[in-house]
């Protein structure tokens, strides 16, 4: 349709989506960014509404950082999460990637053993490559799950330490769980992920998060 000036008369020199096409596209492009940020199936309801802090002050620490990150409001932009398995890590990952795709902001999920697989694939296409550790570098939200569950190669290193230091360089958020203590995540990574204000590592020692969620 026309849009109108402001005069009220019609400006013919443009075309603007009516109400409905609006509403069409708006629900194509969460599609689609839902679609680029591939979280796992079965985490369709890790929200941060679900997430059952059960009072332990770890857990609401954790919480409340992820939540400053996902809003974008409290000085949070780098969060690590570390801890034993099912600890709750994983759930607040994914509950700041949902939250930024409900405020119409990219994201993108990587289980890190499936991120590096991603990349060594693409060497058989050419270009793939270039694209896809470009696009690991720039995404507005990176979510790296289970960092050190990766065979630690020399390849390994290299690709994870280039993206991480890359998106360090350009302020982007990022939020990496572990299941590693603090000194046995590789060295240069575990100093960026500390390095400024608006970094925050905590590490999770509550009861198993599934149990928790049980009872």
């Amino acid at each position: 349709m026309y849009p109108l000036k402001d005069d009220g008369k019609p400006d013919y020199s443009r075309v603007v989506p009516c109400i409905c096409r609006r509403e069409v596209l708006d629900k194509e492009r969460t599609a689609s960014m839902l679609r680029l940020c591939q979280l796992p199936e079965r985490s369709v309801d890790w929200t941060f509404e679900s997430f059952n802090t059960a009072e332990d002050a770890g857990l609401l620490e954790a919480y409340n950082a992820a939540l400053q990150l996902a809003n974008e409001d409290g000085g949070v932009k780098w969060l690590t999460l570390l801890g034993d398995w099912d600890r709750g890590k994983t759930h607040l990952l994914i509950a700041i990637c949902r939250r930024w795709l409900d405020r119409d902001r990219p994201a993108r999920y990587a289980y890190v053993p499936l991120l590096l697989k991603e990349l060594r694939r693409s060497f058989d296409e050419k270009g793939e490559y270039d694209r896809m550790f470009d696009f690991f570098c720039k995404v507005p939200l990176l979510a790296l799950d289970d960092l050190g569950v990766e065979k630690q190669t020399p390849w390994v290193m290299e690709e994870l330490d280039t993206i991480v230091n890359a998106r360090y360089v350009a302020g982007l958020p990022l939020v990496i769980t572990s299941n590693l203590a603090l000194d046995e995540i590789p060295p240069r990574i575990a100093s960026r992920i500390q390095r400024e204000s608006w970094c925050k590592v905590i590490e999770i020692n509550s009861s198993e998060y599934r149990l928790r969620r049980r009872a």
